[in-house]
């Protein structure tokens, strides 16, 4: 198509010559706003010259938002055309398809909101401090809450004084100044109905705004507070910027756009306590949030709660430059209903279908069931209780989940006649059970369920006292990273997550139809943490740091904590530079810059690296130089080629040389050091072990603060990480029918495009990829193209880590459908078309290794399909 005259002009003026990217989305083709996209311009293009181009194109478009500092818009094209064809247009930096944003689960904790220990998290992390001594409150700072809004009517919004808090927009001395509902309750992604009125039916953000910037709330008030409690920063304003309706999903067009009312309505803080899933920076909340602080802005957000699918999972809000990805520490207590046996009371936590506090008679004793090696067995297969007689008696069962979940647990043991089930949770705490309705069933800690079995193997006739009324214990994890918090690195292998908040079992305000109160648990909990923290870090130095200055501030001085139960550091992959530490970031006088080190694998590894230690003191300071190692994580003991949801922690750790031993560094001064480190002697490269430490510069002066910085490293070459996960069977070739089911195929069945059936490629990545692709070859192994699937879009592009399971528990695949359509290029603008040509095809899934050079086959993984797939012209 040719542009007019007055368009070749504006083109030319502007010059809108190269052609942009575009980043299709494959997580999962349900994720996306059908025909919607978000256009990134070029540089020096505006919204006029931009969307002229468009229209000379004869792309018939609907501007559903437009963005200054992102420049750009999200759209949703009426004329067809699709996110390739828009990358190629004059004028188009980056295309993406509008993604989905789910809000994040509620996570229950069994944890009493009356429970005194629900508000001691402020210990932690020097906060009660802060706020007894110095007074800080947040106050003057503003915080935009980037969520599903704020029940601004909680008393816990309110001014000191008030009975319940109110929105500027609707009364007068309202804490909740700002803020805008885009979207209307009902919306679910599709189609929003935006209002000015921001109020929270949902729950999430007023749970996240209350930890953050809470107030206390006089006890005459209604709802009444369980415990005395307090934010963060109590005295913050607040943005409400409602993203998400009262359940359902948000559009990244949507979050944008609250991004930009933030900035523009003067916020210092943003907080996002959600997340997309294991991706690369390249993303437009990414790139946003970087622009954002580049302008004076801090941004936080929720590293995820993936902890159980292990490495790789970091969520993608947080992996800008400048951004800060937050992981999860544990609250150290919890009150719980408890059993006692062999003189040890053990708290336990009800499945999630009984609810109930466990009350069965004395007669219901004990009886472990075993599998034939001796072990105590899961309970998945219902013929191990042939064995044993468990009638009238309670089960206890190991509480790995690798076989099935705990429906099948209960099913099996009162089918047995048990009366009541405990799982033994692995690794440790209490885990979340589902259930039956109606069956006595509850988690209980590790150590609980192998004290509990070695008081069986003493006496078998010991009785179980299942208590009356719950009382408070140390949990397992308590004080360390939460075992749901997300495992980095990113698909770069860059340093993420950069640091942790408490986020599990946290009690904060929720809506008043709801309750008043909850305690949850997730990262979601923590983002909104450090966003407090970082409101009182600005009050007290009466200035506004870059988001990147304060998060090195808090990761120079944040706790560097041991997962629970051991005497090693956690690994920077898990925690970051370690837990919040706020009292240490407002009295530091010492920085460390970067604030963090990348040492890449062995094949890029970075052996030296310089850091600048600046005494920001008014005396001169001596600082002596040490390190110290954390756990280093093996994903792939048993050369598995799906990363461990657990990973083998192991004793292998790097060396690191100082350039000096101890520095002298006047006031004001910066000192640079030179830094040698050696890989770990220990672990073997061909399981690519991700090891980490933290290099510490510790003040002479007596309670000077000492500062350090993480770094991260994996062993071996990085290129030959498995991407694919072939252990299940992955990738595999099925046929699909067209009515959503897909059938097993024999080794020598052949498609043929002409009937119903259609090749169907399942693919699972156990790791990023830079470049993903299904390839079409003929008979004669010649290179044909790139095959467009007919429910997924374009096969090629960036993939990132897929999760182990989906939520309903079955195993997490992506499903490619060939239906003949290619493009024989990965040019954006090429569009697919048949392959006209009749003969037999082969299909080759391709996965490209990180940090790679992309030459094909060199630098990937493939898989090639056997089955012959013909063509004769007339595919349906």
């Amino acid at each position: 198509m040719k542009l007019t005259a007055t368009i070749l002009s504006v083109v030319a003026a502007a010059s809108l010559v190269s052609a942009g990217t575009f980043h299709p989305h494959k997580i999962n083709p349900h994720d996306t706003i059908s025909n919607g996209y978000i256009i990134q311009y070029d540089d020096n293009v505006n919204h006029a010259q931009a969307q002229n181009s468009l229209k000379s194109h004869k792309v018939d478009f609907k501007v559903r938002n437009q963005y200054n500092v992102f420049n750009g818009a999200a759209v949703t094209v009426k004329s067809g055309h699709k996110g390739e064809e828009l990358a190629k247009l004059p004028g188009v930096k980056n295309v993406w398809p509008i993604t989905l944003y789910s809000i994040p689960k509620l996570q229950k904790s069994n944890m009493k909101s009356n429970d005194p220990a629900a508000a001691s998290l402020h210990t932690m992390t020097g906060v009660d401090i802060v706020h007894k001594k110095y007074k800080l409150t947040g106050k003057g700072v503003k915080v935009g809450v980037i969520d599903t809004g704020i029940d601004y009517k909680h008393p816990s919004f309110a001014v000191p004084g008030a009975k319940e808090g109110c929105f500027a927009r609707y009364g007068k001395n309202c804490r909740v100044k700002y803020g805008w509902d885009f979207v209307g309750d009902d919306y679910t992604g599709e189609d929003p109905k935006p209002d000015s009125d921001p109020r929270d039916c949902g729950g999430h953000g007023t749970h996240v705004a209350g930890i953050l910037g809470g107030g206390a709330v006089d006890s005459k008030t209604s709802p009444k507070p369980p415990q005395p409690f307090v934010g963060v920063a109590p005295e913050v304003t607040f943005g409400a910027y409602r993203i998400f309706g009262c359940k359902g999903s948000a559009g990244d067009d949507v979050i944008l756009a609250a991004m930009e009312l933030a900035f523009n309505d003067g916020m210092d803080v943003i907080n996002m306590s959600l997340g997309g899933g294991s991706a690369y920076k390249n993303n437009p909340i990414s790139i946003l949030g970087d622009k954002l602080i580049a302008h004076g802005m801090a941004l936080v957000a929720s590293a995820g709660n993936a902890g159980s699918d292990g490495a790789w999972m970091v969520s993608d809000a947080g992996l800008g430059d400048l951004a800060s990805s937050i992981a999860s520490f544990d609250n150290i207590y919890g009150i719980y209903d408890s059993v006692s046996y062999g003189g040890a009371a053990h708290p336990y936590s009800p499945s999630e279908n009984y609810n109930n506090r466990i009350d069965l008679p004395a007669s219901a004793t004990l009886v472990p069931i075993f599998e034939k090696d001796g072990s105590l067995s899961d309970g998945c297969d219902p013929n191990i209780y042939k064995s044993t007689d468990v009638k009238g008696k309670v089960v206890l069962v190991f509480g790995d989940l690798t076989r099935c979940k705990s429906g099948a647990r209960g099913v099996n043991a009162k089918d047995a006649g048990a009366a009541g089930i405990l799982v033994q949770t692995t690794p440790f705490g209490l885990a979340g059970l589902a259930g039956n309705p109606g069956f006595p069933m509850g988690s209980i800690e590790n150590k609980a369920g192998n004290d509990m079995l070695a008081a069986w193997k003493k006496d078998p006739k010991t009785r179980l006292v299942w208590s009356k009324k719950p009382s408070n214990f140390l949990i397992e994890g308590g004080g360390a990273p939460s075992d749901f918090s997300s495992f980095g690195l990113d698909g770069d292998l860059r340093s993420k997550p950069d640091f942790a908040g408490p986020g599990g079992n946290i009690l904060s305000a929720f809506p008043l139809a709801k309750g008043g109160y909850a305690i949850l648990s997730g990262t979601s909990m923590s983002s909104p943490y450090v966003a407090g923290a970082h409101a009182l870090y600005i009050q007290a130095k009466k200035s506004k740091p870059r988001g990147d200055k304060l998060r090195q501030i808090f990761k120079n001085t944040a706790t560097i904590a041991s997962n629970f139960g051991s005497k090693t550091k956690a690994s920077a992959a898990k925690q970051g530079a370690g837990l919040i530490n706020v009292l240490s970031a407002i009295t530091t006088k010492t920085s460390i810059f970067p604030d963090h080190i990348d040492l890449l694998d062995s094949t890029h590894f970075k052996k030296t690296v310089k850091i600048s230690i600046k005494n920001e003191g008014k005396h001169t300071e001596t600082y002596t130089l040490s390190h110290i190692p954390a756990d280093t994580l093996n994903s792939y003991p048993n050369k598995n080629t799906f990363p461990l949801g657990t990973p083998v922690i192991e004793a292998a750790y790097a060396t690191v040389k100082f350039s000096v031993d101890k520095v002298k560094i006047p006031a004001g001064k910066t000192a640079k050091i030179t830094l040698t480190f050696k890989e770990p002697k220990k672990g073997d490269a061909s399981e690519f072990p991700l090891y980490s430490g933290y290099v510490v510069a510790t003040p002479k002066t007596k309670g000077g603060v000492a500062v350090h910085v993480p770094y991260t490293g994996v062993k071996g070459d990085i290129a030959k990480v498995p991407i694919f996960d072939t252990d299940s069977g992955l990738p595999l070739l099925l046929a699909y029918d067209g009515d959503d089911s897909l059938e097993d195929v024999t080794p020598d069945y052949q498609f043929n495009l002409s009937s119903t059936k259609l090749p169907a490629i399942l693919t699972r990545l156990g790791s990023h990829t830079p470049e993903f692709s299904i390839r079409i070859f003929d008979d004669k192994k010649n290179f044909v193209g790139y095959a467009h699937s007919a429910n997924r879009g374009q096969s090629f592009g960036w993939l990132g880590r897929d999760p182990t399971y989906n939520d309903d528990g079955s195993l997490y695949f992506n499903a490619w459908i060939w239906d003949g359509m290619y493009t024989k290029t990965m040019d954006p603008s090429e569009t697919p078309v048949l392959v006209s040509k009749h003969g037999v095809y082969n299909l080759v899934v391709a996965a490209q290794h990180k940090l790679s050079k992309g030459a094909y086959p060199k630098d990937f993984e493939t898989h090639e399909f056997s089955n012959p797939i013909v063509i004769t012209g007339q595919q349906k």
